[in-house]
């Protein structure tokens, strides 16, 4: 499966728009990690085909009520806690969201919040769990994760 990653777009929704169709508009699954949901309506327009899942961000303030902080996703058999991170104070450490995450079960997270691209891997009692933040596709930065079967790839791409 392919799935396109963004966070923080904070009003700069063709940016995801521009981030798509660089892909051929082909992804499997588009992922939204909050702060810019209202950007999110014209990408659901123009892919109605592709599923997409979000969360809130701590600078989505409006009606978002049916919009989730945070929701576990299985893709290929992988279990991913998806947030934006400001709830777990990510920019500081990642101590609180990996104990989540060991909690939930989750094989990895991705989140935005800090509009840093991240990609690691770490342990919590050795459950292996892997990090993903695309970055700000406000500041041209986004994700690309490849996954089959337990096995995923990450990457980020640039506009």
């Amino acid at each position: 499966m392919k799935l396109l990653v963004f966070s923080d777009s904070h009003g700069r929704g063709k940016n995801i728009l521009e981030a798509i169709d660089r892909h051929g508009g082909v992804a499997d699954a588009i992922i939204f990690l909050g702060d810019g949901l209202s950007d999110i309506d014209s990408v659901k327009r123009k892919y109605d085909k592709i599923p997409v899942f979000s969360v809130k961000g701590n600078c989505d303030f409006y009606d978002f009520n049916d919009t989730p902080e945070e929701i576990l996703v299985n893709f290929d058999g992988i279990k991913i806690l998806l947030c934006h991170g400001h709830k777990y104070g990510v920019k500081s450490s990642l101590t609180r969201i990996l104990y989540r995450c060991a909690e939930l079960e989750a094989d990895a997270v991705f989140f935005g919040h800090t509009h840093i691209p991240m990609e690691t891997t770490e342990y919590v009692a050795e459950k292996r769990i892997q990090i993903f933040n695309p970055g700000s596709i406000g500041n041209y930065s986004y994700g690309v994760v490849n996954t089959s079967g337990k096995v995923f790839v990450m990457s980020h791409g640039s506009l």
